[in-house]
């Protein structure tokens, strides 16, 4: 028997140099399995909020990577659909909505919204209790601030509710595309 018979006979797969070589670049290089965010820094955050970052990092990378015109047929014939829309025009459609809403013009609109209610906020001062702890007083200058505050906390609770149940939703619709998601 040669030696490259013998090579091609006794060393598994897995442990051949090309695959070995493979290997080491992926786990120095080319982390494939790694993904990270591209709207969340590297410090603390609950992993509710981590879930829609990663999906729609995915999402956005594979846009961005895989989704070039090339072997795939998106539209036409042999185009697939999601309901009446093409999947190429649903995965754009949620990838703008996370990159132009969500992570630009919600974050906007809730900052301006708490801004102005830190203006009109309440004095406060600790006021000790008969048990021996502690609770916030809250002293108003005037009325108006008091409703001004308060109507934009409000905006801010709304606001919040509505892009939650849009980001459900489009969670939904992202796990409705995610078989064609392969090139």
């Amino acid at each position: 028997m040669r030696l490259c018979e013998l090579y091609w006979n006794l060393i598994p797969y897995d442990w051949r140099l090309g695959q070995l070589w493979y290997r080491i670049k992926c786990f120095c290089w080319h982390r494939y399995t790694t993904v990270k965010p591209r709207y969340l820094d590297h410090t603390w955050i609950d992993r509710c909020d981590i879930l829609p970052h990663m999906m729609f990092e995915i999402l956005s990378q594979f846009i961005e990577e895989e989704c070039a015109p090339g072997c795939v047929e998106w539209y036409g014939e042999c185009g697939h659909k999601v309901g009446d829309k093409y999947v190429r025009d649903e995965m754009q459609e949620l990838y703008d909505w996370w990159h132009q809403v969500y992570n630009k013009a919600y974050p906007k609109r809730t900052d301006d919204f708490w801004n102005i209610a830190l203006q009109h906020r309440p004095d406060r001062e600790w006021i000790p209790l008969e048990d021996g702890n502690y609770s916030w007083e809250h002293s108003w200058n005037n009325v108006t601030d008091e409703q001004l505050y308060q109507q934009n906390v409000d905006n801010v609770i709304k606001l919040e509710d509505n892009m939650n149940a849009q980001l459900k939703t489009n969670l939904h619709r992202l796990i409705e595309i995610m078989p064609y998601m392969w090139t």
